[in-house]
């Protein structure tokens, strides 16, 4: 699986969470959380060993997900703003007060759903798709 993990957050809280790995990934995902700055919406990536760790920031809430760094930026940031708009339509009013892993036992299903279809599902790629749209 390209993409490994993936959390919600409102600053440093954890709203929700999925790793398909064992390990300390959940660990290095919060340094990063409490070193973003403050900044409104924006996108950023960070590099660590053989990963890269994408993030969407977007109405009060941090959208973060772990990929294999051979995997490039293009699908991540898909994944991410996919779950954005899933994660707004659920829970856009209950998200910017509710306490830690509020929406963990539903939400990390749909992480975890959505990071394997990113992941192996060439579709998932709209500009590959278009281009082979293109090709036929």
């Amino acid at each position: 699986m390209a993409i490994i993990y993936a959390v919600v957050a409102r600053g440093t809280v954890v709203l929700s969470e999925f790793s398909a790995v064992t390990g300390n990934t959940g660990a290095v995902a919060r340094r990063i959380l409490e070193k973003l700055p403050s900044e409104a919406d924006s996108r950023l990536c960070f590099s660590q060993d053989r990963y890269i760790f994408h993030i969407l920031r977007s109405d009060g809430l941090t959208f973060l997900c772990m990929a294999n760094d051979t995997f490039g930026r293009r699908i991540p940031f898909s994944y991410l703003e996919d779950i954005h708009m899933r994660f707004m339509k659920n829970y856009g009013r209950v998200a910017h007060y509710a306490p830690a892993y509020a929406m963990n036992d539903e939400f990390s299903r749909v992480l975890h759903q959505q990071m394997e279809f990113f992941s192996s599902n060439p579709s998932a790629d709209t500009l590959s798709r278009v281009r082979g749209e293109v090709g036929e």
